[in-house]
């Protein structure tokens, strides 16, 4: 549960109201717990709720002193309980919390504590349950290819997502608490599944205006080479996830051979068609008829005959182009597509023989990625 959850769900119940740090609600919150004695402060672990009704305040700057020393610990927020020890909140402890985006809320004294962690419990627990089945629903629908309606008939919250529309992310090279955190932003009804070293992010209930909203959103917050992921297209219904994964899957081994961030299974064009080639004697039968004579002869000759096939294919025949793109003369550029020409003993003139050639660069692409 994420502290923007925890608010919005108990706001009316509990007269909760967010005094400072709005742009760090969306951490999640762990566990409630409170805390009046600032000796205790060393024993919490982060991501905590702390709440306090300042029983403490006997010194000047206890409050900021507390404030100070829980944000260091890394909580999630603060409560503060207004009333008999706290009475009012200095502007400077506002503008720390805005600044460092440390959510502060306050209660009415006359609200029970006890009450706010024990509906906290009792809604963490639902929803640890409720992670704990539908991980096992989506995962044997996504990578067994098996829906187990027994186990749905047993749920009857369930039944409204047998029918839900899906969208898959398929995720490498991400830590799993960043991922979390960055899905938490976006709120959309989410589950993270892992499978070996990829994460799943399966966003259901959506409809394909809020899909592009949280692909747009993932596209901006990221950025770094290092991520990769693949994004398969809308399916309807649970029994879509076994196919949907597997064009996410797909998305995102081009996204890696091709050494971008993000792919769409709809826009990968050529190599779908190499992708959905399982068998292999074909593949080699294409490589070596087109790209191979050109590979060897650049290793044994230390030269980039390869590059330039590639760019003769895709600016199509145009050795203008490839000189200036290359920036290389243009009769250094004739005398490479001449060779290239008598290695593969064809003018590459004809669409079918550019179009194998386009084919087996996919298939190279996805070898060496």
């Amino acid at each position: 549960m994420t502290l923007k959850q925890f608010y919005e769900k108990f706001q009316k119940k509990h007269q909760l109201t967010l005094l400072a740090g709005e742009k760090g609600i969306y951490e999640p919150v762990e566990w409630v717990y409170l805390l009046e004695d600032l000796n205790n402060v060393k024993y919490l672990r982060g991501r905590e709720l702390i709440i306090t009704t300042g029983l403490a305040n006997n010194y000047d700057r206890w409050l900021e002193e507390f404030i100070y020393s829980v944000h260091k610990k890394g909580v999630s927020g603060i409560i503060l309980c207004i009333g008999t020890y706290i009475k009012d909140v200095p502007n400077s402890l506002i503008d720390y919390c805005n600044a460092n985006g440390l959510p502060l809320l306050i209660i009415p004294w006359e609200i029970r504590m006890v009450d706010i962690m024990q509906d906290y419990y009792d809604d963490t627990i639902k929803e640890k349950q409720e992670a704990q089945y539908f991980s096992k629903i989506f995962s044997s629908a996504m990578f067994d290819n098996r829906i187990d309606n027994a186990l749905i008939a047993e749920h009857e919250d369930m039944e409204q997502y047998v029918y839900s529309t899906y969208g898959i992310v398929a995720f490498k090279n991400i830590a799993a608490d960043k991922l979390t955190a960055l899905l938490n932003q976006v709120e959309q009804k989410y589950l993270i599944l892992t499978k070996k070293t990829i994460q799943y992010a399966i966003l259901y209930n959506i409809t394909e205006s809020n899909f592009s909203a949280v692909i747009a959103f993932l596209h901006k917050s990221l950025s770094t080479g290092s991520i990769h992921y693949g994004i398969a297209a809308l399916g309807q219904g649970i029994h879509s996830l076994f196919d949907k994964r597997i064009e996410a899957d797909k998305a995102l081994q081009v996204a890696m051979a091709t050494r971008k961030t993000y792919c769409f299974y709809n826009d990968l064009g050529l190599y779908q068609i190499i992708l959905g080639i399982s068998n292999e004697a074909i593949l080699d039968n294409l490589y070596a008829q087109t790209l191979k004579p050109i590979v060897e002869y650049d290793q044994q000759h230390k030269s980039s005959y390869l590059e330039t096939l590639r760019y003769y294919i895709e600016f199509n025949s145009s050795v203008q182009l490839i000189a200036e793109h290359t920036f290389t003369h243009r009769n250094t550029i004739n005398y490479r597509i001449a060779k290239i020409k008598s290695l593969l003993q064809s003018d590459l003139s004809s669409a079918q023989e550019r179009c194998r050639i386009q084919l087996a660069f996919c298939l190279y692409d996805l070898r060496q990625g």
